[in-house]
């Protein structure tokens, strides 16, 4: 499991933060929010996850960003 750290974002406006442990940033995001997630696509309401785990120094990983952006879909559980 990674850890990561979840914004909920409105508008530039960082309006809660959660820390959580999971296996990837889209199953990060719906365990903080307690919804399903897809891809931020512009919308004013996001959520950024940042990857916290610690990754070794000497060959950085390109294909793989730290950071990720979704939106939330439906309705809270």
């Amino acid at each position: 499991m990674k850890t990561y750290r979840v914004e909920e974002i409105h508008g530039e406006a960082v309006v809660a933060v959660h820390s959580t442990e999971a296996k990837t940033p889209f199953e990060a995001a719906e365990k903080a929010l307690g919804q399903k997630v897809t891809l931020r696509a512009g919308a004013d309401r996001w959520v950024r996850v940042v990857d916290l785990t610690e990754r070794p120094r000497p060959r950085p990983v390109r294909l793989r960003p730290a950071i990720f952006e979704f939106k939330a879909i439906g309705r809270r559980k």
